[in-house]
């Protein structure tokens, strides 16, 4: 007998899933997920879906991976160490099992990049780590046809515009974190979603849209304040350790939902919050894990804390920021005094919040606080506090030295 939803229980079993079993028991992994776009070594259009498609088929066999079909279409595949996703538009995603440190994600990405570049060496396409596809029009990139992103496609649009953008030209990378318990992930969480314009500052890399300058830093960033406006941002009480986890229960229970799987397998479903759904019955486990992979915050509790809040850039960027936040969150001194630091980023009115991250999105590191702080500032105090901490014995999963690109990318 399939089991439902008990509507008086929904948020202790949201609660459960997003905090309640710390996938690495505070052991304080590294992990990190890596999208590319496929784009024309020279006219730098992006490649055609059919073509990504066949990519990813041929990967299943030079990575001898375990294939996932959604609907008959490729969509993953996965080893014992990383597995390779297709995102809506044909973007490829990297993602790494936890790791004890950044030697270990060093080692995975080369192996995997070098492979995907063998494969793509006769072609004229290439690998490409940007934050937005720079040339080819949106309107004429393809969707996969995945039922999750027909849905997502069809749903979406109507509470954001840029939606279409975000699922077809956008590329980022992603940082995951472990905590130890549910106190421990409420102030991280805190903690990350008041420092997110700053970080997210350190990565802007999509200025062309469409052949033309955007007058954004990160375009890409823009691109997200303009998707569903109920599954974007910073939920409500989750810029405070106490309410984080409380706000982000509320915000997954009042987000529409916008899944059911039926008989016929994943449907859309009426155009309710998902706590509503639940009220009316018929509503499973399945449906509510489901239904958190579709909220898209810049912090996202999983059982660990992901980090969500940076355009694609080169590795070796992408690797000094990882450097960078691991030592805030887990290092306690640096950790500190970056929660000390985030105090003038705790912004309650979601308006000036809002304004302070679409600043961050067009200016970059020239963006500044509501007191008058730039960015870049705020950035060297960050920088400084996890060069005292890294490299030591009990912050010893990155060096110092691995600072060293994003401290020349800030000056």
């Amino acid at each position: 007998m399939t089991a439902y939803l008990n509507p008086a229980e929904l948020d202790a079993t949201i609660d459960d899933l997003l905090v309640g079993a710390p996938m690495s028991q505070g052991q304080r992994l590294l992990g990190i997920e890596v999208e590319h776009l496929i784009l024309h070594r020279d006219t730098r259009e992006s490649a055609p879906l059919p073509f990504c498609c066949d990519l990813m088929k041929d990967l299943v066999d030079v990575f001898e991976a375990r294939p996932w079909f959604d609907d008959g279409v490729l969509a993953k595949m996965a080893t014992d160490d990383f597995g390779l996703s297709m995102e809506p538009g044909g973007q490829i995603e990297l993602d790494s099992q936890p790791k004890p440190n950044l030697a270990a994600l060093d080692e995975i990405f080369h192996r995997v990049k070098g492979a995907i570049d063998d494969r793509l060496e006769h072609t004229p396409y290439e690998l490409t780590a940007l934050g937005h596809a720079p040339v080819t029009k949106v309107s004429e990139l393809g969707l996969l046809p995945r039922p999750r992103y027909q849905i997502m496609d069809a749903e979406m649009p109507q509470r954001g515009p840029r939606t279409i953008n975000m699922m077809r030209a956008t590329a980022g990378f992603q940082l995951a974190f472990d905590f130890e318990n549910r106190e421990d992930a409420g102030r991280k969480m805190a903690m990350l979603f008041r420092l997110s314009p700053v970080l997210g500052a350190l990565t802007t890399n999509s200025r062309m849209v469409e052949g033309e300058d955007s007058g954004h830093e990160s375009f890409r960033q823009r691109v997200w304040w303009e998707t569903d406006s109920e599954r974007i941002g910073v939920p409500e009480g989750c810029l405070d350790a106490e309410t984080a986890i409380s706000g982000y229960v509320r915000y997954a229970r009042k987000a529409c939902a916008l899944f059911a799987n039926g008989a016929q397998g994943r449907m859309p479903s009426p155009r309710l919050p998902f706590e509503d759904l639940v009220a009316a019955g018929g509503v499973t486990a399945e449906d509510l894990e489901l239904h958190l992979t579709t909220l898209f915050p810049f912090v996202r509790p999983r059982n660990y804390l992901e980090l969500r809040c940076f355009d694609a850039v080169p590795w070796k960027l992408a690797r000094s920021v990882l450097a960078l936040v691991s030592g805030l969150v887990y290092c306690r001194a640096a950790s500190q005094a970056a929660w000390n630091l985030s105090e003038s980023l705790a912004i309650r009115d979601p308006d000036v919040l809002r304004k302070i991250h679409l600043d961050a999105a067009r200016n970059g590191l020239e963006a500044r606080t509501p007191d008058g702080l730039q960015f870049r500032d705020l950035a060297r105090e960050l920088i400084g506090f996890s060069t005292r901490t890294l490299g030591r014995e009990d912050c010893d999963w990155a060096q110092v030295e691995d600072l060293e690109e994003i401290r020349a990318r800030v000056g």
